[in-house]
């Protein structure tokens, strides 16, 4: 599998899956380290990757200025002054984000294209070390939550048009402590009646995909009384909302583990096994929440996402919003881990709202709330300007239920604002984003 599991299956030879297993066991004390020793650990792994990037890669040619002293030591106090940036400055970049030379200690890299939610193209390039703390973390991750390493995963995620139905692609190699475990990948753009017949041939134990994609996945499974035989699910590449995680749990009684991060970034955080919040992999990552002037760092509360991996020098990403939405605490977790805490993630800067007056929020409406104004079974939300928002719904042909405009924006004015004004438009089905991901919340204003 890919080291972070996010976009195909890849080859682990003994050495590589020997330094992977080394790292697990390095994270597995990390994890308890007290802030001031967590700090060090991060600035050692920091300081050589900011000195790589000054020297090998021309887009930080003067970026990294602030930091460096007139005697060439480190100035960390003026950590701050680096700006930040974000993909769309990183497409501009294009090649100047790449280093023209590797340390012999980082390997090779590999290439590859992350769409995300635009479809805009982000070429990537990541070093082997960076490959390999990933699945580190992902190792930790299955740990942690007594993932069975020995069963088959299935993997539905981004293909660029290979792993297509109804092969797919047959590997093994998903998890480092038992790499013989059978794998299989499928193209997430495949129609969703060729995934569950996919599942329903390869009869996985570990299912990982979109978490949207779950829920039709299991929506379709239930109507035709064909239930796959998976028995644990691990969600990544969206929000996983508490409906999506009650369907998939309560009424199918589903495992379920999550976990975030990103295709140009790898692995940023994995869900408690015993808290409603997910923990940092600060070992691999240096991470900062910005409030929304993008000047103060936030300590408590919601802010923009800023990360710098530690481990890509083939590609650094030196303070890189990522433009998602989290929300974070300074409360120590009760499970006694040191790592520091993510209560939510709420989403991309284009999932969030603003209104006539400059107000802003993250809209939050269920499937279940939607049900007594509208025969839906999937639903859209578009701003286009401040106070219009289009509702794109896919009719439920099972539903008994009238469309009820007015009690909609009555409900929504409540909810979202009381300036806003409702058009709904009924569709043949709501189409995904090109990395086949789902956003119920688009928001055309700037």
């Amino acid at each position: 599998m890919p080291a972070h599991l996010a976009r195909g299956l890849v080859k682990l030879n003994p050495i590589s899956l020997e330094v992977t297993r080394n790292m697990a066991k390095v994270l597995g004390r990390t994890q308890y380290y007290p802030p001031e020793k967590m700090q060090a650990y991060q600035r050692k792994l920091l300081e050589p990757l900011l000195r790589h990037a000054r020297k090998e890669v021309p887009f930080y040619a003067r970026r990294l200025d602030p930091v460096f002293a007139h005697d060439d030591s480190m100035r960390w106090e003026a950590w701050g002054e680096i700006p930040t940036f974000t993909r769309a400055d990183a497409q501009d970049a294009g090649e100047a984000l790449f280093a023209n030379f590797l340390p012999e200690h980082v390997g090779g890299y590999s290439e590859n294209n992350t769409s995300g939610s635009t479809g805009a193209p982000l070429q990537c390039r990541v070093s082997t070390t960076a490959s390999l703390i990933n699945a580190a973390a992902s190792q930790r991750t299955f740990e942690w939550h007594e993932i069975d390493l020995s069963g088959k995963m299935a993997l539905i995620v981004e293909g660029e048009g290979k792993y297509k139905y109804p092969e797919g692609q047959i590997g093994k190699k998903w998890n480092v402590a038992n790499p013989e475990a059978p794998a299989c990948q499928l193209s997430v753009t495949e129609p969703i009646a060729n995934q569950l017949e996919w599942l329903l041939t390869t009869k996985p134990d570990i299912l990982i995909t979109y978490p949207s994609i779950a829920v039709a996945l299991y929506e379709l499974a239930a109507q035709r009384k064909e239930i796959p035989t998976i028995h644990t699910f691990i969600g990544q590449g969206e929000v996983f909302n508490e409906e999506a995680k009650y369907y998939l749990a309560g009424t199918h009684g589903l495992k379920l583990v999550d976990r975030y991060g990103a295709s140009e970034l790898g692995a940023i955080a994995g869900q408690c096994p015993t808290e409603n919040r997910h923990h940092q992999f600060y070992e691999a990552n240096l991470m900062e929440v910005l409030d929304f002037s993008g000047q103060c760092l936030v300590a408590e509360g919601r802010g923009r996402l800023v990360l710098t991996p530690f481990y890509n020098y083939a590609m650094p990403l030196i303070r890189y919003e990522n433009q998602d939405q989290v929300e974070i605490t300074q409360a120590p977790c009760p499970c006694g881990r040191t790592l520091p805490s993510i209560m939510k993630v709420l989403g991309r800067e284009r999932h969030v709202f603003t209104y006539s007056e400059g107000s802003r929020s993250w809209p939050s409406v269920s499937k279940h709330e939607y049900s007594g104004f509208l025969p839906s079974k999937q639903i859209q939300a578009i701003q286009k300007t401040a106070t219009n928002i289009e509702i794109r719904f896919v009719r439920d042909q099972n539903s008994q239920v009238g469309i009820d405009i007015g009690g909609l924006q009555s409900f929504l004015r409540n909810r979202l604002h009381p300036t806003v004004q409702i058009a709904v438009v009924e569709v043949p089905e709501i189409t995904r984003a090109a990395s086949g991901k789902y956003e119920a919340w688009i928001s055309l204003v700037t």
